[in-house]
């Protein structure tokens, strides 16, 4: 009787010829679904998302009216609530209010991407907050300390350069913060609104960094480099220390870094073998999140600071 080994290497030898004599079978072909064009222009898209104060209603936009417009629903689920209402100009939500159900959203006038921001009452009434012909505005952020403000940009005095604007959050009276006189790209204002960190774009690939002291009302550069290098500002943190920006000098990949305001000394704070997509603190800055473009992937990092 041959013994259990010469029987596998027999078995084994016969695998090949047995893979001549019976091939897999062909894959059955599997018909692709059709949609019709109806289908199709009914799909709804969601963007955005805001809490509202007691944390217990979503802010977002949809278009499921056929236009943009702003809803909100339970966070427990159920049916959503329209909050805005426009059959021919997209509207697209930017945040509730941090401590009323009031909300603030954006609004173009018949196309021309000259996107206004307006407010929505408890009541529901409406009202510009940056009325004019002319001028595109952008929300920044709320005033993170006491929230007693919040921040816009407009192009409304030079249709060129965005100047920065604080509004009082219970009367919308507005006071210029910054005046933007040379094509600077307002990223982001400290927490005691003494610095403003301001974008400078060369080239696609290379930028650089300038900040601006409120109170002497000077710039200053603090990114000056030899080559091409990428400099990129991202956030304060929540103790008016220090500037977090982006950066690849030196690199192929870029990192975070951080400008000491009281020093004028630069140091890295974080790298990844891949790009440093965004990186921002928690809102009472306990935290700091960062995203790394993970060859394709989205991978976050979320750290105790």
């Amino acid at each position: 009787m041959p013994s259990l080994v010469s029987r596998v290497v027999a078995a084994v030898a016969l695998l090949p010829a047995l893979a001549l004599a019976s091939p897999p079978p062909a894959p059955t072909a599997r018909p692709s679904k059709q949609y019709t064009i109806d289908q199709f222009m009914t799909t709804t898209k969601l963007m955005g998302a805001s809490f509202s104060p007691d944390e217990k209603k979503i802010l977002y936009s949809s278009n499921e009216t056929g236009i943009f417009n702003a809803f909100s629903a339970p966070v427990s689920g159920g049916k959503a609530t329209q909050l805005t209402h426009s059959t021919t100009d997209s509207t697209f939500a930017v945040s509730y209010f941090p401590n009323d159900e009031r909300i603030l959203y954006s609004r173009d006038q018949g196309g021309n991407e000259n996107n206004h921001l307006y407010v929505r009452e408890l009541a529901g009434t409406e009202k510009d907050l940056t009325p004019g012909d002319k001028l595109k505005a952008q929300f920044l952020g709320w005033k993170a300390d006491d929230e007693s403000a919040f921040y816009v940009l407009t192009n409304e005095r030079d249709a060129r350069f965005f100047d920065l604007y604080k509004y009082d959050v219970k009367t919308y009276a507005r006071t210029l913060l910054y005046q933007n006189d040379g094509g600077y790209q307002v990223s982001d204002i400290s927490r005691d609104e003494k610095w403003i960190a301001l974008g400078k774009p060369r080239t696609t690939s290379d930028s650089d960094i300038y900040l601006y002291d409120a109170a002497k009302k000077e710039h200053k550069h603090i990114t000056a480099h030899k080559g091409t290098a990428s400099y990129i500002p991202v956030e304060f943190d929540p103790g008016s220390t220090a500037l977090y920006f982006l950066t690849d000098d030196g690199s192929e990949f870029k990192r975070v870094a951080r400008y000491m305001l009281a020093t004028g000394k630069a140091e890295d704070v974080e790298r990844a073998d891949w790009d440093i997509m965004y990186t921002y603190f928690s809102k009472n800055g306990a935290y700091r999140v960062t995203a790394i473009n993970e060859d394709g992937r989205t991978v976050i990092r979320l750290h105790d600071v």
